[in-house]
């Protein structure tokens, strides 16, 4: 930054009013000799008078040139931190905390006692040169003490430097595990692992402090040293100046001015020694910010409104280690207004696809365009104005509601808040809220749920309208209606012509979806219209596998409901959920032959008022032979559902609410089959909006 080296032309009034400071130090000595070896010889009195104004005179210059000095260097601090934080600002996000820490450093230089150590540095030799003047005995013993004290100063470095950088990385590697412990401790079923991470961060601890006591010693000990060389100095001072006293080689006040003169330089040496690393670092951190280039303001070119066309060329993200790439040459084109849904399994680089097509984190090969302009040449408010991102999990942040959705802008709209929240269907909820829009997010964060504040943070996301949306598995955290709620507001963004990506999981929202394109390890296997990519994934899309597990229930019913996208259809929908849970629970019950079992499910209408579910344990079972049995008690007696055994009653249970219930037994997997009739029939204009 050039404005960094405006910084150079402050140096020399400065180093005139240290000039000005240093000799004024030298007024006591001088004072004190002319007084032993003058005035009491002599008892002139008006000589001890002028000499004690002229005295004066110079500790009250020195006083105002180290008070106009402090504040110079206080205002100079002040100005490159204000400087530097614009800059900070201004630069990539992944260079801002590097900027940061630059700013900080130079203000620590400059505002503390290392700047005034460095000022001072200059003028040590004066103070050599006077005692050498004196005698040059002064000035070899003063050589003598400062090499002594160097020597401690490398021997406690060299004693500590190893331990305090371990201590240190055990410091950062503790806080981690210990919030990786916090998180952990509220998941339902990790109290083991945060327990056993805490019972490492106290093992970490103690090996830190076992580190930082040792270190702590050799400290303690070159700190003794230090002040036993001090108080030396000083004795020896006044002994070697005694001496040559005695031997007619320096008067009284002589030895008096010398051993003054020898503290003060000795103890600016030690200043300088121990503020040595702060000064290094700020003199180094100061000429990096001059080399570094400026940042263009925001405010230099503006790209203005754009249509929400989007292309991407070749993306490639690389993963190192000659591991395979995150993503691998995808390619894509969308028109303004088009909706993207991007499927794939777990690994295979959704999520990096959509933070490179937003600009979260760009590809490193490849290009992606927003219109005519490429990503990586877009401001941040550029962005902010055009692109809205919805991550996975969006947090919201300490402060009011309506502070959240307008992303903190100090000048922001209401009614722009209001429209934002209306938009994405929480106007209502938030209106029912205490505080309503000023509820503050920091102190009363349990009055939204996960998901409701993530419908919040759809609201921040749109809030300016923006051309382009992106968002990341936005159903993940919603219920069946929260999930209508979404499909409803998206369907309203998509027809005011923002274009959407947005990775799904869940296919509850996918009907929104114009183009599909399909990942598998980093690569675009599929990319198409929506019915066309659908088609050769296979069962119109309408599968899923799932562990067999018990918290694997609520997503099977999910991704059931997920199918049923018309409010006519709810009883329908309650109807296939409990069939797919009795099913599961029938799997699930069954003896288990090894811990990876899953279930694949598949699901299709087979028209507007039956659907058709199939589930396969891929283990073999009993089951057909059981479903033979419960027909046959059904058909020869009376049988109440609860007289029969858990299974049996299931089973009997699915086999009275279906239209067809089928249990095959395949090689090495059981596959149950069932046909539901429900619902009502479509008219003509909603089959043509379905398709």
């Amino acid at each position: 930054m050039r404005a960094y080296s405006h910084l150079r032309r402050l140096v020399m009034p400065l180093l005139l009013f240290s000039l000005i400071s240093n000799l004024a130090v030298l007024v006591s000595p001088l004072f004190m000799m002319q007084v032993l070896d003058r005035v009491i010889p002599s008892g002139n009195v008006a000589t001890l008078l002028l000499l004690s104004v002229l005295a004066v005179s110079a500790l009250l210059l020195q006083a105002l040139v180290e008070a106009v000095r402090d504040m110079s260097l206080g205002r100079v601090t002040r100005w490159a931190e204000t400087t530097g934080t614009q800059a900070a600002l201004q630069a990539q996000p992944e260079d801002q905390q590097n900027t940061v820490d630059n700013i900080a450093s130079a203000s620590r230089f400059l505002g503390g006692p290392a700047g005034i150590a460095a000022l001072n540095l200059p003028w040590i030799p004066l103070f050599v040169a006077a005692l050498f003047l004196l005698h040059p005995a002064f000035a070899a013993l003063l050589v003598g003490l400062v090499t002594v004290m160097g020597g401690c100063k490398l021997l406690s470095k060299s004693m500590t430097s190893a331990d305090e950088a371990t201590a240190r990385s055990l410091q950062v590697k503790g806080q981690k595990m210990l919030a990786n412990a916090e998180s952990f401790a509220q998941q339902s079923g990790s109290a083991v692992i945060a327990q056993n991470l805490r019972s490492r961060f106290v093992e970490m601890q103690t090996h830190k402090n076992d580190l930082l006591d040792r270190r702590q010693t050799a400290l303690s000990a070159g700190a003794g040293a230090t002040v036993f060389l001090r108080s030396f100095g000083q004795i020896s001072g006044l002994g070697l100046g005694a001496y040559l006293v005695t031997i007619e080689q320096m008067s009284a006040g002589a030895m008096i001015a010398g051993s003054i003169i020898l503290g003060k330089t000795y103890g600016g040496v030690e200043s300088f020694l121990q503020q040595y690393p702060d000064i290094r670092d700020g003199v180094r951190t100061i000429r990096t910010m001059e080399n570094t280039p400026d940042t263009r303001s925001s405010q230099d070119m503006q790209t203005g409104a754009l249509s929400g066309a989007l292309r991407a060329d070749n993306l490639i993200i690389p993963r190192g280690g000659g591991a395979p790439p995150r993503l691998d040459r995808v390619s894509l084109t969308l028109e303004p207004g088009e909706c993207l849904a991007i499927v794939g399994n777990s690994g295979s680089g959704k999520t990096a696809l959509l933070q490179a097509l937003s600009g979260v984190a760009p590809a490193p090969i490849g290009s992606v365009f927003l219109d005519e302009s490429e990503i990586r040449g877009l401001t941040v408010r550029d962005l902010y104005a055009s692109v809205g991102y919805l991550p996975q999990q969006a947090g919201l942040m300490s402060g009011a509601i309506s502070d959240n959705i307008a992303c903190f802008d100090q000048a922001q709209d209401d009614a722009r808040i209001v429209a934002a929240a209306k938009a994405a269907g929480v106007h209502g909820l938030i209106a029912a809220l205490p505080n309503s829009y000023a509820t503050d997010m920091g102190t009363e964060p349990y009055l939204l749920s996960a998901g409701q504040k993530q419908r919040v943070a759809l609201a921040r996301a749109i809030y300016m309208a923006p051309k382009y949306l992106f968002l990341d598995e936005p159903n993940a955290l919603l219920d069946a209606e929260g999930e209508r709620a979404l499909g409803q507001a998206l369907a309203t963004i998509k027809e005011q012509g923002t274009t959407i990506v947005m990775v799904l999981h869940r296919s509850g929202i996918l009907g929104l979806a114009d183009k599909v394109i399909k990942l598998d390890k980093g690569r675009a296997v599929d990319f198409g219209a929506r019915a066309d990519v659908l088609g050769r994934l296979g069962v119109g899309g309408r599968l899923i596998e799932l562990p067999l597990l018990d918290s694997s229930l609520e997503d099977l019913q999910a991704w059931v409901a997920s199918q049923f996208t018309r409010a006519t259809d709810d009883g329908f929908s309650q109807t296939a959920q409990l069939v797919a849970s009795e099913i599961f629970n029938l799997f699930f019950r069954q003896p288990e032959v090894g811990l990876d079992r899953a279930v694949r499910c598949s699901f299709a209408f087979l028209g507007d008022t039956q659907c058709e579910l199939s589930m396969i344990d891929m283990t073999p079972s009993d089951l057909e032979e059981t479903t033979r049995s419960v027909r046959a008690k059904l058909t020869e007696t009376d049988v109440f559902l609860t007289e029969l055994p858990l299974d049996e009653a299931a089973i009997a249970t699915v086999d009275r609410i279906s239209e067809r219930f089928e249990v095959r037994s395949l090689e090495n997997a059981t596959q149950v089959l069932v046909s539901l009739k429900g619902g009502v029939a479509r008219n003509p204009a909603e089959r043509v909006m379905v398709n």
